[in-house]
């Protein structure tokens, strides 16, 4: 069976980065949009205008999404993975922890009774 070496620490770290980074989007996507509008305003060209919605509309955005998406996705699956870790140490912890407390009385088990280690 496989090994997990998971640094949880290290692990919710990398999330925040990546979380922040995620978060830049929105307004690199508002950003875009203006610069299509832009585009399509200045190229006096109903042709252009429309190719540019178009382009944004059918080609872009929706990839665009599709990457928002994955990320997010992406980030809730792994932050989901590394509290199913912390929670499976803390269970094997209570496990053994309950195991220990529940272990018969070893005299008991002597020859005689445990009466040579009461002595």
């Amino acid at each position: 069976m496989g090994r997990w070496d998971i640094r949880p620490a290290e692990v919710q770290g990398v999330l925040a980065r990546t979380q922040t980074t995620a978060g830049e989007f929105e307004g690199q996507m508002t950003r875009l949009n203006s610069a299509l509008e832009g585009a399509a305003g200045q190229s006096s060209s109903d042709i252009v205008a429309e190719a540019l919605l178009g382009f944004a509309t059918e080609a872009a955005m929706p990839q665009i999404q599709f990457v928002f998406t994955r990320t997010a996705a992406c980030l809730n699956a792994a932050a989901q993975a590394v509290n199913a870790y912390l929670d499976g140490d803390l269970q094997m912890a209570a496990n053994a922890q309950a195991s220990a407390i529940a272990a018969p009385d070893a005299r008991s088990a002597m020859p005689s009774g445990g009466a040579m280690a009461a002595r």
